[in-house]
């Protein structure tokens, strides 16, 4: 677990069909839905603050938490227009506007001289600016999820050979193994690594889309962002 963002907290899982984003904060109370929220977003958001904000890794932790924490006491959800923005730009516009106001106010409270900036990579400022680290953590952990889905699914169904497969094929950090290599290594034949790669990678998709389908307003929403991941 990354040292930087333990306090994210633990995947959690979800039910296999979620309602909108705006169908759960109107339906229930809007904690539910937020709790969805914090599991995709909080990484990015903690990422976006260290990057903007040059903050260091505990305050931007702390600040990341504070984020969260207004937004249950406020009307977050109330005041999300689905005809502006899409939830993942009114998120990072309040995470903005919130981060900016805090670091303003922790600055008035320090004499100038005092003030001091965590450093930064140098290629890392160059490379990408905080609006690209949030929408590529954002990715990141969207599939970071719905890869802990497709694991619990595969461990809860008896279905753990078919994501030893897709593990060694899809996620091998190096050079793939052949579909020969993996089928004798499983005793199986190579035409049931093509099937259950496509097996596999189906069920995927199929998780992204929900977790998806937690944060968007509804279908128009769910399929802009669907577009933006698979294209």
């Amino acid at each position: 677990m990354d040292s930087d963002t333990a306090i994210g907290g633990p995947h959690g899982q979800f039910p296999s069909t979620q309602v909108s984003l705006l169908e759960a904060a109107t339906a229930g109370p809007a904690n539910e839905a937020l709790e969805r929220v914090i599991a995709l977003y909080w990484k990015p958001v903690y990422r976006f603050i260290r990057h903007k904000f040059r903050k260091d890794n505990e305050d931007a932790k702390d600040l990341t938490q504070s984020f969260f924490a207004s937004a249950i006491q406020r009307d977050f959800f109330a005041r999300f227009d689905p005809a502006k923005a899409s939830f993942r730009t009114y998120l990072r516009m309040a995470v903005e506007r919130f981060a900016a106001s805090q670091h303003a106010a922790a600055n008035r409270q320090k004499r100038g001289g005092d003030i001091q900036f965590e450093p930064l990579e140098e290629q890392e400022i160059a490379a990408e600016s905080p609006e690209q680290v949030f929408e590529r953590e954002w990715q990141r952990q969207l599939f970071a999820l719905a890869l802990d889905d497709l694991r619990a699914y595969c461990e809860g169904s008896g279905k753990q050979l078919q994501f030893q497969v897709f593990e060694a094929y899809d996620l091998a950090a190096g050079d793939r193994p052949s579909y020969a290599g993996l089928a004798a290594r499983h005793g199986i034949a190579e035409t049931s690594i093509t099937n259950h790669l496509a097996w596999a990678r189906r069920l995927l998709r199929g998780f992204v889309t929900e977790r998806l389908r937690g944060v968007t307003s509804g279908e128009r929403e769910l399929r802009e962002e669907m577009r933006r991941v698979w294209m």
